[in-house]
């Protein structure tokens, strides 16, 4: 049997509500979501996201690491949002869960955008 870890991530209240609705109303569960998405992401030969190690940030050249860590780490979240965007059907598509998908999907779009362009 795999070895399993349990892993913590801090969200946006907000996002981390909606994925919480999202996955309630497909019956999934959160835990089972977020490591098939991982599990896509790392067989498509993307590097994994969040490092094992504890990320040291003394030197610019570790920060400029790290932030390339967290953006990896919301171009995942943000992907898995965009996966379920796609599954829902068009007939959902003007409901809450649908809608806040899609803001999660702007939000974290602009916080990348952001970050790149302060730490770039």
């Amino acid at each position: 049997m795999p070895e399993t870890r349990q892993l913590k991530f801090l969200v946006d209240a907000g996002l981390a509500s909606a994925f919480k609705s999202a996955c309630k109303k497909a019956n999934a569960s959160m835990a089972d979501e977020l490591t098939a998405h991982m599990a896509e992401y790392i067989q498509a030969g993307k590097p994994p996201a969040v490092q094992a190690a504890a990320i040291r940030i003394a030197t610019r050249k570790e920060r400029r690491g790290s932030l390339k860590s967290i953006i990896l780490a919301l171009a995942c979240v943000r992907d898995a949002e965009e996966a379920y965007l796609s599954r829902i059907p068009e007939s959902l598509e003007s409901g809450p869960a649908y809608e806040a998908a899609e803001s999660a999907v702007a939000m974290i779009d602009e916080a990348i955008s952001l970050l790149e362009e302060a730490f770039g």
